[in-house]
């Protein structure tokens, strides 16, 4: 995972894959950002080509973290691929932002 920071975000790009084997390594990077003081997280999603309820499970503790320190966790992901449609069906899309660019999710951080 390589970790960028912003004016106003970090970004993180994520793994390929983020399952029950690789969730706790994406789950303790994320949360040492959260530690070291960032507000908002961008979650960039390009290069990851599956999640599962594990990965979920990181995405929805990393977002309520944030929000209890006034912050965001925004998501970075091709609106037609696999990581999109499974933030659909669980209903993700509803709780945490998600764009098509790291740009765009960088205007949209508070």
């Amino acid at each position: 995972m390589e970790t960028q920071k912003l004016a106003n975000a970090t970004v993180i790009k994520l793994i390929e894959r983020i399952d029950s084997l690789t969730s706790r390594e994406v789950e303790t990077a994320l949360q040492g950002v959260v530690a070291g003081g960032a507000r908002n997280i961008i979650c960039d999603f390009t290069a990851t080509k599956y999640i599962s309820s594990a990965g979920l499970r990181v995405l929805l503790v990393v977002a309520k973290a944030l929000k209890k320190s006034g912050g965001q966790l925004l998501i970075v992901c091709a609106k037609t691929g696999y990581v999109y449609e499974v933030l659909e069906t669980s209903g993700f899309l509803n709780i945490i932002p998600v764009f098509g660019s790291v740009q765009e999710a960088a205007s949209n951080a508070a």
